[in-house]
């Protein structure tokens, strides 16, 4: 795992809209970020990081603008769904609240591990649970979001 020196490698705002719908059925239900950015988007990978929602956007659940969460962060084309368009999709840890329409901010700050395309589904979840558990770990190392 990799991080920079002040804590942040990239971020990525916007809409929250639907993708396809995968992450739900395999345990890990995402945030699909509509970018307004790209040139702070770094390269492809699964990050560790923090999400929250923009200012003036009203509260979801436990979130709201100013409240950060931690995030696992894919940012690629989902080879091993053979994707054509590159995404950002937040898996926020332990939250369960419908975000589409949200305007939202995921901060990535450490690279978990290099984007991969996997021989099956299952392989695929059980790297995401090996993502799952870096996260806990780096949420022990750094548990609030860096100060800017």
């Amino acid at each position: 795992m990799t991080s920079n020196s002040d804590g942040l490698l990239g971020y990525a705002a916007g809409e929250i809209v639907r993708g396809e719908g995968r992450g739900a059925p395999m345990g890990y239900p995402t945030a699909n970020i509509n970018a307004l950015d790209e040139s702070r988007i770094p390269d492809d990978g699964v990050y560790f990081g923090w999400f929250g929602l923009a200012e003036g956007d009203p509260p979801r659940g436990r979130l709201s603008a100013g409240t950060w969460l931690p995030a696992l962060i894919s940012v690629g084309n989902n080879p091993t769904f053979d994707g054509r368009t590159r995404t950002v999709e937040a898996y926020v840890l332990d939250f369960d609240e419908d975000l589409y329409g949200a305007h939202a901010i995921a901060e990535l700050t450490t690279l978990v591990r290099r984007m991969e395309n996997f021989n099956s589904i299952d392989e695929l979840v059980v790297a995401m649970d090996g993502d799952k558990r870096a996260a806990r770990d780096l949420m022990v190392k750094y548990p609030s979001r860096p100060q800017s």
